[in-house]
């Protein structure tokens, strides 16, 4: 029969990996804290650490203009096609492109909020 483990003051036990980059960070934050070791200074950093959370305004206003004007534009291409039954090579070209717009409109978008 196996002794079992014995008790440790800090049960919980967690695995956390570094690329190379990562780690010689790490080594030299370390050191800037002087701590005697990894699990010191993590412990520390995670319990003692500040956490800053970057939250970036978006104003969908602009984009909500913008939005409009395509939108209305691609409308009135639709009214058109619906009341004569028919649409054009240049309007179905045109609407693809203002789509295309709206999708970079909302790509920018995202990214300025990330």
């Amino acid at each position: 029969m196996t002794n079992p483990e014995p008790r440790r003051a800090r049960p919980v036990r967690k695995l956390i990996s570094f690329s190379d980059s990562e780690w010689a960070t790490v080594e030299r934050r370390m050191s800037l804290a002087e701590a005697s070791s990894f699990d010191e200074f993590a412990r520390r950093t995670i319990l003692d650490g500040e956490v800053k959370v970057r939250k970036i305004a978006f104003d969908p206003a602009p984009l909500g203009a913008e939005l409009a004007r395509i939108g209305n534009n691609i409308n009135q291409i639709a009214r058109q096609a619906n009341t004569e039954n028919v649409a054009t090579l240049d309007e179905v070209k045109y609407t693809r492109q203002l789509v295309r717009e709206i999708q970079a409109l909302i790509e920018q978008a995202a990214k300025a909020v990330e």
